[in-house]
């Protein structure tokens, strides 16, 4: 596998190496560089050996005393942002400060940038998805598709800095593994590694509860859209309702009038008053009915 080599004092070359050298090399077994070979493994921040591994996904890098490897080079943000800085903060580092840690903090750094952009993007367009759907004429199948793309992303996201965070909160409530991520034999204190696994947990959680307020956005706004969407629906079957009840009024009157449209003479057709009497019976009928059904509906709260 091809990784970047840097020293202590920021000297880099392109390199070839194996799991089996790496391992012979560094005391380690080959199952502990499993983070850095393979593409689907947890994050991880392990002291194996005489090397730290360091695997949040987009970065893989193995740390020892003197030398940084850094793999996964097929990223153009790993080679043109997160290796010239890493580069630079070695090269400008203090003396007392510990090669370990500067890689620590460059990759922490780094993940954490990615997070918080990949997080506006997120959030950007959920806002504008939940401004669409305050207005229910611009409701579609593509906003509901869309919406639904986005909030895997967002889980994917909430996911990845869950993960993190635990990582960071095992190795913080643990003083002898904070120990661990120190090359030197002998640790007076944990005060400077506690420190920067402090300031990035605490970024991380603020990010994991602006994800959670976000994702709760979308849950309250999914269920106001459903309760206006179902009132509409009532809307609709109500009038639907109330037009086959009319339907229903008006077949009635329509039997009476097929009466006497028949070709049978019973000379009540030639009667004015006959005319007007059953004229007025029909109007009665229907409003009777109307206000019979009105009142039915009311009381059985269908209306």
């Amino acid at each position: 596998m091809r990784a970047i080599l840097i020293d202590d004092k920021g000297n880099q070359q392109e390199v070839d190496v194996t799991r089996k050298q790496l391992s012979k090399d560094f005391e380690m077994n080959m199952r502990d560089l499993r983070p850095i070979f393979s593409l689907r493994q947890m994050p991880t921040i392990s002291r194996r050996g005489k090397g730290i591994v360091i695997n949040f996904r987009a970065i893989k890098i193995l740390v020892t005393a003197k030398q940084v490897f850094v793999f996964n080079l097929t990223s153009k943000k790993i080679v043109s942002v997160f290796i010239p800085d890493l580069i630079e903060k070695i090269k400008s580092r203090e003396k007392n400060i510990h090669l370990e840690h500067v890689v620590l903090e460059t990759a922490m750094s780094f993940i954490l940038a990615k997070t918080k952009s990949n997080f506006t993007k997120v959030s950007q367009i959920i806002e504008r998805i939940l401004t669409e759907f305050s207005d229910e004429g611009k409701v579609s199948n593509e906003i509901f598709e869309e919406l639904l793309a986005v909030k895997k992303k967002l889980s994917k996201l909430s996911k990845n800095v869950h993960e993190i965070i635990e990582i960071l909160d095992g190795i913080l409530e643990d003083e002898e593994e904070m120990k661990e991520l120190y090359f030197a034999k002998k640790v007076q204190d944990v005060d400077e590694i506690e420190s920067i696994l402090e300031n990035n947990l605490e970024q991380l959680e603020d990010i994991e509860n602006r994800i959670d307020e976000l994702d709760e956005n979308i849950d309250d706004t999914q269920e106001i859209l459903t309760l206006k969407l179902s009132s509409r629906r009532n809307r609709i079957i109500q009038f639907d309702l109330i037009l086959t009840s009319a339907t229903g009024i008006l077949a009635v009157l329509a039997v009476i009038t097929g009466y006497f449209g028949m070709n049978i003479r019973s000379n009540i057709e030639q009667s004015h008053f006959a005319f007007w009497v059953v004229t007025a019976v029909m109007i009665l009928i229907s409003i009777v009915s109307g206000i019979w059904l009105w009142r039915w509906m009311k009381k059985s709260k269908i209306l």
